[in-house]
């Protein structure tokens, strides 16, 4: 298999992973930014930028990776794979972090948070 199959390969598999991840959140992350963002149109947008980072992070880790790692076929592959997974929890991680901010405030201010 030749370097640009394999690049085309591992690319395909990060592009699948992260659409299959956004698949299973789409719904709840929108229903989420419904609440929390002033109108719909925000709350669009939020979810669009939401998505275009969550196929960009994996892709550029994938290709870091493709330019450094060098091995069999199956490890390539692998290494794409976890690659890709990487990115996708990066990039799950500062959603989750940004998406609490708003939520802790709500807490906070309708007096839920209890703490002692």
């Amino acid at each position: 298999m030749n370097e640009l199959t394999l690049l085309l390969i591992e690319a395909v598999i990060s592009v699948i992973t992260s659409i299959t991840i956004m698949l299973l959140i789409a719904p709840s992350l929108k229903s989420a930014l419904l609440d929390l963002c002033p109108t719909e149109k925000q709350a669009n947008f939020w979810l669009a930028y939401t998505r275009t980072m969550m196929l960009i992070s994996p892709l550029l880790l994938v290709l870091l990776i493709n330019s450094t790692h060098k091995g069999d076929m199956f490890s390539d592959l692998r290494a794409a794979f976890i690659a890709a997974l990487t990115g996708l929890l990066i990039g799950l991680i500062f959603i989750g972090r940004k998406m609490y901010i708003p939520v802790d405030r709500q807490i906070k201010q309708s007096g839920k948070d209890k703490t002692i």
